[in-house]
This record gives structure tokens, C-alpha cells and sequence, in this order.
């Protein structure tokens, strides 16, 4: 989830023997303590359904609390059982396991950008009528939450837990550089100013602290398109807009922050000596701004690496007031796979995930902000400092998530090589966001969305 995902292109490595350490999940004996098997009577029921779950998470606490998940049902649920097989997934591992003929009944991968292109392929199943076949109810999920996994209106997977961005802020430096740490920028323009205001400068003219970078320590294209108006494809998802004057305007932004800022590549060597994390250069107070995602509240980052770190959150300032608030979420994407043993148990286990308790457990384990309406007023995770403004960013009515179309890797790919160009290389914006146009239209054209 905290990794942009990376090419959809098949390969032979089936999923199942290629990565990952099966995590066996405790399951109930099949006859009663003392009774030996020889003894259980000729009526017995029949054996349990037993499913396999891939998921995505391979630290040793994530795994301890994915098993937690399991067991919990395995428990509750004899007639079907769940096995997890646990480590990082890639996307032409399940496509392979898939081609196959031998995948997993059930997939959890950290990042819903493969969605589009298995839905397009065939990959993965759509749930829709699967979920309709048990009498799914749906109506606990964010709406927002469904997006992410819906492709040409039909539901092709279910989130389990997601993350969005917002602006951090040293409020120390606020305070230092006369800046009310009870109002952070909303605009652009703000955000430019404040910046300007909290920039340091050492002898030598390279940076001792930038006031905000917007392309570290992630290019946060997805995270700010939506703020300026730009939108990578129309309504209908079958024209590519990267080059409208609102995309050309949004890497002008970016744009004159390197023009300003990066003088003898003094933005780009201070990115250079960022260590320890997403956070390397804000937590020892040499990013006075900077776009993060929730999981940064986590009791594994700031508050351990910077436990004396004064900060606060906002959303990330918008050129449009009434945006101001809304942002982009994505997740943790549960699938069923082409090919599933049992898809309709396999959707009983994914709607239980869909419930508070597995959703606590896992938001807590990987500081994720929910799915789930009835957990953004929890009080176990509105207590985590920080947190209620992820809280509210997922709710807004307008969050966006990324284009749920076949090409979307190769916009995503796309957009942050001419980024870097345009930063570094001399590229002109709007001839970059042409070629770049041209190039992915002609994808969508042959592939379709």
C-alpha cells in the first residue's frame, strides 16, 4: 500500500511457489476432543471448504495481526477455512499464477493500481453478482472506498484498509517564522508564501531548510492532479486529457519551485542526503512542508524517529475552495482471482473483513485510515494523534482516486518521467504533456479502458 505498484506484464512465475512463506491459520479438529477419526460416526459433516488467502504483508507484526484476522474466523467459521500465505505480492505473479490455472481463491495486494488492468483481463472476477448470490451487504463502506476498485461500473474488488495524503507542517517553524500554526495554507498561492517565509538558506547558498518541496519524498502526482483541476482522462475514459491547460498549469507549479528554488541543483542535492524514510528530511526540521500519508503518525515513524518533532496536519492546499478538504485515497485491494476454487465462500471471507474488528485490527497494525463509516468516529483510532484528519479526508464527498482503466500504469509511469524531465532535464511542460497524451491515447485506443 505504501508502494506505487509497478508493470502488468505476465510472467511464468506462478504465485502460489514464487514469493511469500505459507502462515498456516489455525483451524477447528473436525471431531470432538478424544475422539479418535476412526470413531466419528458415518453421518459426519463433510469436510470443511478450505481457501487459500495470498496477502501482501510480510512484517513480522503485520502477519502476527493478518493471522489474528484469519484465525478469528477460522474459529467462528468451521465449514470454510482459511490458509494465509503471507509476503509482497507483484502483479505479473498473480496474472501467472492465473494463466496458470493454479492461483490463490483469494488475493490482498498493498495497492489497488493493478484493479483496471485485471478487470480488463480477466484477471480477477467481477464481485457484483458474487456478493448479490450471499446477500452482501455493502452499505458500511465509505463510497468513496468502492471507487478505487470499481471498473466500467461493476465492483471488482473490496477495500481493506486504505491511505490518503495531507500537508505535515512544523509548527515550531510556523511560530519562528511569524506563521500562525492554527491556520496552514489552503492555496497554492498560501502555500508559496508560507514557504518563501520558512525557507533557510546557508552561507554557501545551498538550503538548511526548504520550505516545502513539492516532489519529495514522492512526486505526488495523484495526490495534487485533482487540486488543480487536471484530469488525466474525460467522463467517458476513452480521451486522454493530460495536455488541458489545467495539467500544463499544474507542472508550471512544479515547475517554478525548481526555477526558484534550485539554483546550483540546491533543491535537488538537499533530496539527495534524505535518510531514514519518507520523512528523512522533515523530521530532523530540514522540510518545513511536506506531503505524507497517514501511516507517518504510526507509532513506528515520527513518534519513533523524531519523538520531540512539533507538527501538524491540513489538506493539501487547492487552487478550487470547495476541493479544499477532499484527497486522494487508494488501498489494500481484496480479489478474487479467475480460476477461484469457491468464489462465493471466497466473498463470505472478504465481507468479513468488511466488519469492525478486522478492520481495527489491521488500520492499527499498519496505521491505515479505515473503509469503514462506523470506524471514523472509533475511539481506538480517532485517539491516535493526527489521525482525524486523515478521517476526514476519506469521507469527504469529493476524494478521487486514480483513473480505473486499463492504461493507467503507463499514465502513471508517464507522468512522472516527463516530471522529471521538466524539473531537471529543461523539458517544456505542455510539449511533454503532449507526447505523453499521444503516446498513452494511442494505448487506449488499441486496448481499450
Amino acid at each position: 500500500m505504501r508502494t506505487r505498484f509497478v508493470s502488468l506484464a505476465m510472467a511464468s512465475v506462478l504465485l502460489v511457489t514464487a514469493c511469500g512463506s505459507s502462515t498456516p491459520s489455525p483451524s477447528p479438529a473436525s471431531v470432538a476432543p478424544g475422539e479418535s477419526a476412526a470413531a466419528a460416526p458415518a453421518s459426519q459433516a463433510a469436510a470443511p471448504i478450505t481457501l487459500t488467502l495470498r496477502y501482501c504483508w510480510g512484517g513480522e507484526g503485520e502477519v502476527k495481526a493478518m493471522e489474528k484476522v484469519i484465525s478469528a474466523w477460522n474459529a467462528a467459521n468451521p465449514g470454510i477455512q482459511v490458509k494465509g500465505i503471507s509476503g509482497s505480492i507483484n502483479t505479473e505473479e498473480v496474472a501467472a499464477a492465473v494463466a496458470g490455472g493454479a492461483p490463490p481463491d483469494m488475493v490482498i495486494m498493498c495497492d489497488n493500481g493493478a484493479v483496471a488492468g485485471f478487470a480488463h483481463d480477466k484477471v480477477i472476477m467481477q464481485l457484483d453478482p458474487i456478493l448479490d448470490s450471499i446477500k452482501a451487504d455493502k452499505s458500511d463502506i465509505i463510497p468513496a472506498s468502492l471507487k478505487w476498485l470499481t471498473y466500467q461500473n461493476g465492483l471488482y474488488g473490496l477495500p481493506f484498509g486504505q491511505d490518503t495524503w495531507a500537508l505535515y507542517y512544523n509548527t515550531d517553524m510556523f511560530t519562528a517564522a511569524g506563521l500562525d500554526p492554527a491556520s496552514p495554507p489552503k492555496t497554492p498561492d498560501e502555500l508559496w508564501a508560507d514557504a518563501a517565509k520558512l525557507t533557510k538558506l546557508n552561507p554557501d547558498g545551498s538550503i538548511a531548510v526548504a520550505g516545502f518541496i513539492p516532489n519529495d519524498p514522492d512526486p505526488n502526482l495523484d495526490m495534487t492532479s485533482n487540486l488543480f483541476d487536471c484530469q488525466y482522462v474525460d467522463d467517458t475514459s476513452t480521451k486522454v486529457t493530460l495536455n488541458s491547460p489545467a495539467c500544463v498549469a499544474w507542472f508550471n507549479w512544479y515547475k517554478k519551485w525548481y526555477d526558484t528554488y534550485n539554483k546550483n541543483d540546491a533543491l535537488v542535492k538537499l533530496i539527495a542526503t534524505r535518510t531514514n524514510g519518507e520523512a528523512g528530511l522533515f523530521d530532523p526540521g530540514h522540510q518545513a512542508m511536506v506531503i505524507m500519508g497517514e501511516w507517518e503518525n504510526g507509532a513506528s515513524y515520527i513518534p519513533k524517529n523524531a519523538p520531540n518533532l512539533h507538527y501538524d496536519t491540513a489538506p493539501i492546499p487547492s487552487i478550487n475552495p470547495d476541493k479544499y478538504g477532499a484527497a486522494f485515497i487508494n488501498g489494500n485491494a481484496f480479489m478474487i482471482p479467475t480460476g477461484s476454487s469457491n468464489p462465493e465462500a471466497a466473498a463470505k471471507f472478504g465481507m468479513y473483513l468488511m466488519t469492525d474488528d478486522p478492520s481495527r485490527t489491521m488500520d492499527i497494525q499498519n496505521a491505515s485510515v479505515p473503509q469503514l463509516t462506523s470506524l471514523l468516529t472509533d475511539p481506538t483510532l480517532t485517539a491516535i494523534p493526527h489521525e482525524k484528519t486523515f478521517l476526514n479526508l476519506v469521507n469527504h464527498k469529493d476524494a478521487w482516486v486514480t483513473p480505473m482503466i486499463s492504461v493507467y500504469p503507463q499514465i502513471h509511469d508517464g507522468l512522472a518521467s516527463a516530471l522529471s524531465n521538466v524539473l531537471t532535464g529543461g523539458a517544456d511542460p505542455q510539449k511533454s504533456l503532449d507526447d505523453l497524451a499521444s503516446q498513452v491515447q494511442a494505448q487506449l485506443d488499441e486496448n481499450g479502458p
